[in-house]
């Protein structure tokens, strides 16, 4: 089997036994279509299957029964060029025609935490969706909208709003608060510093908003994790964002859920598994409108696309113990080679 999380920032190949035993693993830079261009995208691709099944043994291109590719942007390749592309590099790498089957990283990533057919997957990193699942397949989704217009509670929206209140603080002038003060020391470094004497305060943070303005918007989600830091400190503001970071997410949640239904929900994403204040304020949130159902963290989203790719060959939907062999998140250290890939 061969699973492949291809997201927008990193691109994650598996390459795994019928029974869920790794066997090769590689990754590449991220190969969204939309966010990268199709050439550049199935490159990264090519790459990082091809690195995967160097690592596994010499049949292993030969034996792949089945290979699903959870792809950011999946929709792009409604474009022939981009299709042809993307798929071209799946047999660049080594797979056999007609052996790989593109889906939405939401998919991989709903089955990574679950071996459900239907429920709910909510990604929150550096940007934000929910997304319904039925049968396997994504049947609509809250949210998504980038960090323009969208993306509420996302790793940007977090800094944007971190951002917006150390400008705030500076303009003001005076002690900044923790979070202030932690955001304006990293968005300052190099830049000199923001507590230069006989300045005005509001000079100070038009440095600030200079800096900022210099990066690429999507920079801003470095500032996320300072926001749960600034929360563990007693820093109020921080609260009132992480507060509303997880209303936002539960809102897009119970936005693609029925009224009581008790379908799974499952977590991913850097914020949800880098910061327990959110985490924590989300699952308070939807315990409000989600009752039992269960809410977990999505495990290893590659293995979640193998597992996908075993489907394809006839393994048992219900087989709970081999969904945890593909999707389990820690690796072995030690891998026994395989009959077949």
């Amino acid at each position: 089997m061969v699973g492949v999380d291809a997201g927008g920032t990193t691109t994650r190949a598996l390459v795994t036994t019928l029974s869920g035993e790794r066997v090769g693993e590689a990754r590449a830079e991220g190969c969204n279509p939309n966010a990268h261009g199709a050439r550049t995208a199935a490159e990264r691709l090519s790459e990082a299957v091809g690195l995967a099944l160097d690592q596994a043994d010499a049949r292993a291109r030969r034996s792949v029964a089945a290979a699903v590719v959870g792809l950011a942007g999946v929709s792009s390749l409604r474009e022939k060029d981009v299709r042809d592309r993307m798929v071209r590099a799946l047999i660049d790498a080594g797979l056999p025609a007609g052996c790989g089957v593109f889906t939405g990283d939401d998919e991989v990533a709903f089955a990574s935490g679950t071996p459900a057919a239907d429920g709910t997957v909510l990604i929150a990193g550096t940007g934000a969706i929910a997304t319904r699942i039925e049968g396997r397949e994504r049947a609509r989704s809250a949210d998504g909208m980038g960090w323009l217009i969208g993306d509420e509670g996302s790793g940007v929206w977090m800094g944007h709003q971190a951002a917006r209140e150390t400008a705030r603080q500076l303009s003001r002038g005076g002690e900044l608060s923790p979070l202030a003060r932690a955001v304006s020391e990293r968005v300052l470094s190099g830049h000199g510093s923001a507590h230069g004497r006989g300045r005005p305060p509001e000079e100070h943070a038009r440095d600030f908003a200079r800096a900022l303005t210099a990066a690429a918007p999507v920079a801003l989600a470095e500032l996320a994790p300072l926001v749960s830091q600034a929360h563990e400190l007693g820093d109020p503001a921080a609260g009132v964002i992480v507060e509303a970071a997880a209303g936002h997410l539960a809102r897009s949640v119970h936005q693609v859920r029925s009224p009581g239904e008790r379908l799974p929900v499952v977590l991913v994403g850097g914020v949800l598994a880098g910061s327990e204040p959110v985490r924590a304020a989300l699952t308070r949130k939807l315990a409000l409108g989600a009752a039992r159902s269960t809410i977990t963290m999505a495990g290893c989203t590659a293995g979640g696309a193998a597992w996908l790719a075993a489907l394809r060959t006839g393994v048992h939907e219900q087989d709970h113990r081999l969904h945890s062999a593909f999707t389990r998140p820690e690796q072995s250290p030690e891998q026994d080679r395989p009959d077949a890939a």
